[in-house]
């Protein structure tokens, strides 16, 4: 019998990007990178390309798994 759904593998980031969310956050006067990246993806037009990006990452893989 096949095996259903997907299995999730959890996307690698390369080693000198680890931490750039936390810090743009951080810096940016968020509390953490979590509340960061749940305000930009809310109003992604405000925001570059790349941290959007970072924040999804962020929400889906970063912040789901902690709660």
């Amino acid at each position: 019998m096949a095996k259903k759904g997907r299995t999730k593998a959890f996307p690698e980031i390369k080693e000198s990007r680890q931490g750039a969310f936390t810090k743009w956050a951080k810096n940016n006067g968020f509390k953490d990178a979590c509340s960061a990246a749940s305000t930009v993806m809310k109003n992604t037009k405000k925001y570059s390309k790349k941290v959007v990006s970072m924040a999804n990452y962020a929400n889906n893989f970063g912040c789901k798994m902690k709660k």
